[in-house]
């Protein structure tokens, strides 16, 4: 919302506290989880050498209380190039008056290039980025697109959002913002598999379809399962410690774009997407780890075709680093 649109109000210093608090929570209840805010940082404190402070103090926008690390206790600010942040903060907290809940916890937003947003957009998710859509007011950048980045969280102040200066956007579309939710509490929650699994089957497998999403977005398209792999929305895991069941998600918008959808019977065009599963499965099997006792599976799944019991019993495929594609 930019200042226009905002409630009217005196400006804030003319403002008693009871009064601002009163047209902050206004403001509040136009903002949702997945929002966007022109206002925010990355605070780190630590102490002695640090990683942390080698990877930022060169980047432009840091602003450090010292001159660098030592055995004193420092801190080091930093600040997104893009210049806006995604709100986490669940839409229940977002709207509860300041005295309650006092600040809003957002993420950094930064670009990444087009090739490594597609393979998180079509592949396992990544539980540390989440791909923002492109434009819809947001900063663009040439073969770049948005990102937000849970490794790094700050708390905002809510009656910061009435300064004339901050702006807030909506750049997700409801499935979109439901979708980031459910990421969000997939960071702190996410369904742990088997170290076995975790360690010999699913990094292999990531890596064969984040190449194939690396196709995707270079506009290679000749294979089947490249366009399965494209019109992609989610990617879930059922099946056992041994059978495991990958399960793309598609959704009509993407198999259009993905030619993976018949216009004339306005259907999923379910004998390419078939075959282009059975040959995902077989470039899956070549992955697998020789005597394990492991077999797959690839089982598309439509949105409408998906009951509650379905989701129920699959689990969210996050894939940890090294194969994240964004570290």
């Amino acid at each position: 919302m930019s200042p226009s649109q905002r409630p009217s109000r005196r400006k804030a210093a003319e403002q008693t506290p009871e009064e601002a608090a009163a047209t902050v929570v206004k403001v509040l209840a136009s903002l949702g989880q997945g929002d966007v805010v022109s206002l925010g940082a990355v605070n780190l404190v630590g102490v002695g050498a640090s990683a942390a402070w080698t990877a930022t103090a060169k980047h432009e926008g840091v602003d450090s209380a010292g001159a660098g690390p030592s055995d004193e206790l420092w801190s080091l600010t930093v600040t997104s190039d893009v210049g806006w942040y995604a709100v986490i903060t669940q839409d229940c907290d977002i709207v509860r008056h300041p005295d309650i809940e006092p600040a809003l916890v957002v993420c950094p937003l930064k670009f990444v290039t087009d090739a490594q947003w597609q393979a998180l957009r079509s592949g396992p998710t990544s539980p540390r980025e989440f791909p923002f859509p492109t434009g819809r007011g947001l900063p663009t950048k040439e073969g770049h697109q948005l990102v937000a980045d849970l490794r790094f969280v700050t708390s905002v102040d809510k009656t910061a959002l009435l300064h004339a200066s901050v702006e807030t956007k909506k750049p997700l579309t409801g499935p979109q913002r439901a979708a980031f939710g459910r990421w969000v509490g997939a960071r702190f929650a996410r369904v742990p598999h088997p170290d076995v699994l975790e360690k010999d089957v699913l990094p292999k497998a990531a890596d064969v379809i984040r190449k194939l999403a690396a196709r995707y977005a270079a506009g290679d398209t000749s294979d089947p399962e490249v366009r399965l792999v494209g019109a992609t929305e989610r990617w879930y895991l059922g099946g056992n410690d041994r059978r495991v069941l990958f399960i793309p998600m598609l959704t009509e918008a993407n198999a259009r774009a993905a030619k993976l959808w018949v216009a004339k019977s306005g259907e999923f065009d379910e004998a390419s997407i078939a075959a282009a599963a059975k040959r995902l499965a077989t470039k899956l099997r070549a992955g697998l780890p020789a005597g394990g006792g492991y077999t797959c599976a690839v089982e598309p799944a439509t949105l409408h075709g998906t009951t509650a019991a379905d989701l129920l019993e699959w689990s969210e495929w996050v894939v940890e680093a090294p194969t994240d594609p964004l570290t």
